[in-house]
């Protein structure tokens, strides 16, 4: 059941980001500029999360003093090659700061084009390369953390062993996880605590808040600057227009990040530190992880009017195509002399 949701999550996410790649291509504005290039880099970064996704099959994990981002080998390619499968699970923890940051230049963006002095230049030329780096360069600090300070360990697994194999019949022998173990057992009965997984949680705390004082930042400053535009001169309607249909739609694409990344993930790091044990919640976490890929590009396509009217115009022009026009006979008897 779990591989078949998601098969779903993988297909359904893969076709609407490539739909969305294809609506920025053929039907932006042309005001729009140089942030179709970071709409469709968002886009391949859902589609790269959602690959790796599916590949490792997580199952997020919170027990105890810990959380984790499991894989199950059984049966797996990976069975074998235990190593590459926990890069693989720690590369899918790593998408997770490619995605939030991802968000942030998006809502950087958006306050740079608002400005009046030609504020896209520092996105112009090399310089979008430089901001398109950013995203690259968080997931692999975010990947860096998890290889160096939450790699995998015997103690942890079979710490994890009756729990994972309750809520998911899985055999810690046969798994690969990162994750954080915030006391561990000194051998006399006793628990001390994890230098290097409470350090590594904290790096990841702050990586993730980061991107979040971001996007809260300029997505006040860019919402202040926008109710201005209907009082400013030299705004023409459809700049207003334009403006404020790309806000709600980043708005909208970051609550969604929100409810299935930022909380959950947020929760799930706390909640053991603090004695929480979220256990029987872990599989909503799971979820939320998994099917964020889905949804992310919705808002997009029916918030900016241009892809939201080509979108539903091929499904009109689709369903023209293949209704049948009904024929209407007239029985027609010739009159007998």
């Amino acid at each position: 059941m779990k591989t078949f949701a998601q098969f779903v999550a993988v297909t359904f996410s893969l076709a609407i980001n490539a739909v969305l790649i294809i609506l920025v291509v053929y039907h932006s504005p042309e005001k729009i500029g140089n942030y179709k290039y970071l709409m469709i880099y968002f886009c391949l970064i859902s589609m790269f999360y959602a690959a790796i996704d599916f590949t490792v099959q997580p199952y997020l994990h919170s027990y105890g003093s810990s959380f984790s981002m499991i894989m199950d080998l059984r049966g797996s390619v990976f069975q074998n090659f235990p190593y590459v499968a926990f890069l693989l699970t720690s590369s899918l923890a790593g998408c997770f700061g490619m995605s939030i940051y991802a968000i942030s230049i998006n809502f950087v963006y958006r306050f740079f084009a608002i400005q009046r002095a030609n504020g896209t230049k520092n996105f112009s030329g090399y310089k979008l390369f430089l901001w398109l780096s950013i995203p690259i360069i968080a997931g692999m600090a975010w990947l860096s953390v998890g290889v160096f300070l939450m790699d995998y360990d015997e103690e942890f697994a079979e710490y994890l062993s009756e729990s994972i194999n309750k809520s998911y019949g899985l055999d810690w022998h046969n798994i690969t996880l990162t994750g954080c173990m915030y006391f561990r057992s000194d051998g006399n009965g006793g628990w001390h605590w994890s230098v290097a997984g409470t350090t590594g949680a904290a790096v990841l705390t702050v990586i993730m808040n980061t991107a979040f004082f971001i996007i809260v930042y300029f997505g006040y400053r860019t919402k202040k600057m926008i109710n201005c535009l209907t009082t400013t001169k030299g705004d023409t309607l459809f700049t207003q227009r334009l403006q404020k249909q790309l806000y709600n739609a980043l708005v909208a694409q970051t609550l969604i990040p929100i409810i299935f990344l930022f909380f959950p993930i947020g929760i799930l790091f706390s909640a053991p530190l603090f004695g929480f044990d979220l256990e029987r919640w872990s599989y909503l976490v799971t979820f939320f992880y998994s099917f964020y890929p889905v949804v992310d590009p919705i808002p997009t396509i029916f918030f900016i009017d241009e892809y939201r009217i080509a979108f539903l115009n091929f499904f009109r022009r689709t369903l023209n195509r293949n209704q049948v026009t009904p024929v209407k006979s007239i029985d027609i008897v010739p009159e007998l002399p």
